[in-house]
């Protein structure tokens, strides 16, 4: 265990060494799309969510117990409902309860350069989540590739006061069929918020010819505060998704995979 926890520090130096944590000035902002603009995409599929979480407050408790007091239910809900949401009053507050209403889309996408295959995944935050610590966003991919890079995070957030800007620092983690990413939700206050997970494709056996394609795209958003190193117990399983260790399940809520497909000769 303490060689896991030792791996996965040196991963985030390595991340955190590498890539810049903070692109603040809205003048050199980019967009994915301005950063990739030659990846074109074949295939992907959206999914849009509403999640009602229900805090229980007990004023006889300790502090630090108050926010893992909370039960979450996620419905699917149709293109039309997630736009006509309102984005105001989304918290109903009562006593020893409040109940927060967040929606949420998640598209999982297949695109190509014409020599590359790259698999993403994007969840964008209709609704701001009151609560904000290490949420985990993940693909998973069937056992004929695997990623040809360390899997590739940034989150782009927009200012309610005006500016843009992204941030890249996040814990990444490869397994035999899946790779994610944990990452600290940012703070403060906010007019758009998404997370993208992205990562080029090699085939695992190189003569093998592929017909298919599949890019599973799962988020776990955080209800309770946690630590990073607890957030990276989990693993990423193709069709199933992100699969918390029973250790944080507790602490995250659950969404449907999006699930993209491809077809052709590769």
């Amino acid at each position: 265990m303490k060689k896991r926890y030792l791996l996965l520090f040196l991963i985030a130096l390595v991340v955190f060494a590498i890539v810049p944590k903070n692109t603040s000035a809205s003048s050199t902002y980019r967009t994915y799309e301005e950063e990739f603009p030659d990846y074109v995409t074949i295939s992907e599929n959206t999914k849009y969510y509403k999640t009602i979480y229900t805090y229980h407050f007990d004023l006889m408790a300790d502090v630090s117990t108050i926010n893992r007091s909370v039960e979450t239910v996620t419905y699917e809900v149709s293109q039309e409902e997630y736009e006509n949401a309102s984005t105001e009053n989304n918290i109903i507050l009562s006593n020893p309860t409040a109940v927060e209403t967040v929606y949420k889309r998640m598209t999982a996408s297949i695109t190509t350069n014409g020599i590359n295959y790259r698999y993403k995944n994007v969840l964008q935050w209709k609704i701001m989540p009151s609560l904000r610590s290490y949420d985990i966003i993940g693909i998973g991919f069937l056992g004929t590739v695997e990623p040809a890079t360390i899997p590739h995070f940034r989150q782009d957030y927009c200012l309610s006061s005006g500016g843009c800007h992204v941030l890249t620092l996040h814990t990444p983690q490869v397994f035999n069929y899946g790779a994610g990413t944990s990452f600290k939700l940012v703070e403060g206050q906010l007019a758009s918020l998404e997370e993208t997970l992205y990562f080029d494709v090699k085939k695992k056996n190189a003569s093998n010819t592929i017909t298919i394609q599949k890019a599973y795209g799962d988020y776990a958003h955080a209800t309770s505060t946690i630590n990073m190193i607890n957030a990276t117990n989990y693993q990423v399983i193709q069709s199933s998704g992100i699969a918390l260790d029973s250790s944080i399940s507790s602490y995250y809520d659950t969404l449907q995979v999006a699930d993209a497909s491809w077809y052709g000769t590769w």
